[in-house]
């Protein structure tokens, strides 16, 4: 069969579409004796052995081409992480001296406690996280911001999509893309080189780094593999049926065993849940509680249905108990725990949504995108962020005018106009690119990219059911048109830990945020907006609902670690 990689990235500053990879093996995971385990159990091996995974650093093309022996630290570490980029300047790199891994754009608490940074829900600190080295098609950093982590796996009744543009369906896909693709440091012409440098990393770890000693019991990945040797633990024994012998595994096998490690630890990053699984974390959903509010949809109900079931309820409630500091405290914030008068009247914005043509009613209908009680639809939108980038480089309007190809003029000069891939390596990646001034070429058209992608076969049949969704005109052409600037719906879930904000990280903060929706509402209102979204015509906001719905939006603040 032949394969193909495409070389995007975002998510650990990732890159990169996985191949159509045939699993051999069950999946990673459970840590208590094999005769206990069924396949869905999630353990403390999956915490240990993905962590210890998504931690290490050898897997990077720099260390395969700099190292003497994989269990020898590098003479001298990769320069991009010496230092980590932020919106006002930077910080020491806490892998500094050696290589890049997904902990390197996918922060957590490395910087608990410094001035300027803190926690952060596994993202990073800049608008576009730098890679290794520079792509054919100029790249030095990636397209886009890295995208918040937690909660990333959440359950929900529709397609799971990775990424900001739906490049990935799989956490196996996303994570086999990552470490071998650009952000790793690797072309997409070495991408069997990339694969057999992790399946040797694999083989012959000797289990002497202190990430083993950390994570594994000082073990090497082969004896953890194996799961046969006396010395493992309970907490990171696999069950038989997901062991691999890496001695006689084909280089394939091994990559998907790191692949589904690592996937298995990613869905564990949850934000906090009673047993019930409803959040628990913010002042927002002790607010909820203490008022006998709906927390959660009802067996059976959809999420648009809960959302307007919590509005009535939060608009007939009478003399709200408030959340003060005397309720609760953060451990990780300067912020007051609170949910006071303000952060109501901002929840209140937040659900609503206005009768088309209404103007200033307060109403944000934010909840259109930001579905409580996960904050996402985890699907796509356009929001203008591509057009305000655009426009600010080339001039007011310059984005409507833009000349975007058809489906059958792109695929007949596929270099010109899509990402790179094994079977293009120079695609110049022209719509999938920051803006610049004196660069009318470059333009981020989001989902685009993806969509109708021979290159990325992946998630076509799920990207299609969302164009194709509740009637809509999805002839190729149309279709393709209706991704325009379309991005994935971020998790608004303790926010303060992942600015900068949007696809671009072009909002610092809150109030830029909310300053950007109602400047491109009014545009949307207008006809000026390229390929508006539905949703702004029911919003309709002005300068006096920014403050409560900066106070609602900080009340969704919680003390995410990763202990």
């Amino acid at each position: 069969m032949k394969t193909t990689r495409i070389f995007l990235g975002s998510m650990c500053a990732l890159a990169a579409l996985g191949i159509l990879i045939a699993l051999t093996i069950q999946g990673c995971g459970s840590g208590a004796a094999p005769a206990a385990l069924t396949e869905n159990d999630s353990t403390p091996a999956a915490d240990s052995i993905g962590e210890a995974l998504f931690l290490d650093t050898r897997f990077a093309e720099y260390f395969a081409e700099h190292m003497t022996d994989v269990n020898t630290p590098l003479a001298t570490g990769d320069p991009v992480v010496e230092q980590v980029q932020t919106t006002n300047g930077t910080l020491p790199g806490p892998f500094a001296g050696q290589s890049i891994n997904c902990r390197s754009c996918h922060f957590v608490t490395e910087f608990q406690g410094v001035s300027g940074a803190g926690n952060r829900t596994y993202s990073d600190f800049t608008t576009r996280s730098p890679i290794p080295r520079m792509t054919a098609a100029g790249f030095d950093h990636t397209p886009r911001n890295a995208m918040q982590m937690v909660d990333s796996f959440t359950t929900r009744p529709g397609s799971m999509f990775l990424h900001f543009d739906g490049e990935f369906a799989t956490g196996e896909d996303l994570v086999t893309g990552t470490l071998t693709g650009r952000n790793f440091g690797w072309t997409p012409a070495q991408y069997s080189q990339a694969i057999a440098h992790i399946a040797k990393v694999i083989r012959e770890d000797n289990g002497s780094s202190q990430l083993a000693a950390d994570r594994l019991d000082g073990l090497s990945y082969a004896v953890i593999f194996k799961g046969t040797d006396s010395r493992i633990t309970s907490d990171i024994l696999l069950p038989p049926s997901q062991r691999l012998d890496v001695s006689t595994a084909t280089d394939l096998q091994i990559v998907n065993e790191v692949a589904l490690c690592i996937t298995t630890y990613m869905k564990d990053l949850l934000f906090q849940r009673d047993a019930y699984g409803r959040y628990i974390g913010s002042p927002y959903d002790n607010f909820l509680r203490v008022n006998h509010l709906s927390q959660a949809p009802l067996a059976g109900e959809t999420k648009a249905a809960y959302n307007q079931r919590l509005l009535n309820e939060v608009m007939a409630l009478k003399n709200p108990t408030y959340i003060t500091p005397s309720d609760g405290s953060y451990k990780y914030h300067g912020l007051p725990y609170q949910f006071g008068a303000l952060e109501l009247q901002g929840l209140k914005i937040f659900l609503s949504a206005a009768s088309v043509g209404t103007v200033n009613a307060h109403a944000g209908n934010c909840v259109a995108c930001h579905q409580a009680p996960d904050f996402s639809d985890f699907v796509f939108h356009n929001n203008g962020v591509s057009q305000v980038e655009y426009d600010a480089a080339n001039g007011s309007g310059a984005f409507m005018q833009l000349a975007i190809p058809t489906n059958a003029q792109r695929m007949a000069n596929f270099d010109a106009y899509m990402p790179a891939s094994t079977n293009h390596p120079n695609a110049l990646e022209v719509f999938r690119h920051a803006a610049g001034t004196g660069k009318p070429q470059y333009a981020d058209l989001g989902m685009w990219n993806i969509y109708l992608n021979p290159d990325v076969p992946n998630p076509q049949a799920n990207l299609k059911g969302f164009v194709c969704a509740a009637g809509k005109d999805c002839s190729i052409d149309q279709g393709l048109a209706s991704t325009i600037a379309q991005f994935k719906t971020p998790v608004l879930r303790d926010l303060q830990d992942s600015a900068p904000y949007f696809h671009n990280g072009s909002a610092a903060t809150f109030n830029d945020v909310i300053a950007h929706y109602i400047s491109m509402s009014l545009l949307a209102r207008s006809g000026a907006m390229r390929n508006a979204p539905p949703e702004f015509a029911n919003m309709s906001l002005s300068q006096d609902d920014v403050a409560a719905l900066v106070a609602f939006l900080q009340a969704l603040t919680e003390d995410y670690d990763d202990t």
